[in-house]
């Protein structure tokens, strides 16, 4: 299994609404997993001490410098990423898994600061990464 990011991914992001509690109940139908970002494509490069930088670009001018680490798989774990994708003000922590036999990343994102969609401060949800050469 592959477990760098070299190359050129595309991006998609899903969110899920606030989830209100109470009394132990979910109150309401909050939203599992809609959009959130539009496709991205993240063009990056892995170092072989396991850092990752690269570039999360949205549209002409909206770009995420991305940083962080790839983490090989063990006994117990699949090899996994963690990241920050930083512009415009907007910061976002990610981290996610290579899937075996798929050539996918999976996991989550957590917008910390000014979400570029003007979502809240902590909004969450799944996003998947594709090798382009998948498509």
């Amino acid at each position: 299994m592959n477990s760098s990011l070299n190359g050129s991914w595309f991006y998609r992001s899903f969110r899920h609404d606030p989830i209100v509690v109470d009394q132990g109940q979910v109150v309401g139908e909050p939203e599992l997993a809609a959009l959130w970002s539009p496709r991205g494509v993240l063009l990056a490069h892995t170092g072989a001490d396991g850092r990752v930088a690269g570039t999360l670009t949205f549209a002409p001018g909206v770009v995420l410098e991305v940083s962080g680490s790839v983490a090989p798989a063990t006994d117990t774990c699949l090899a996994s990423v963690t990241l920050t994708g930083k512009g415009l003000g907007s910061v976002n922590r990610i981290k996610g898994f290579f899937i075996p036999e798929s050539g996918h990343v999976v996991g989550t994102i957590l917008c910390t600061e000014h979400d570029l969609l003007k979502r809240p401060n902590g909004t969450a949800g799944p996003f998947v990464l594709v090798p382009i050469s998948a498509q």
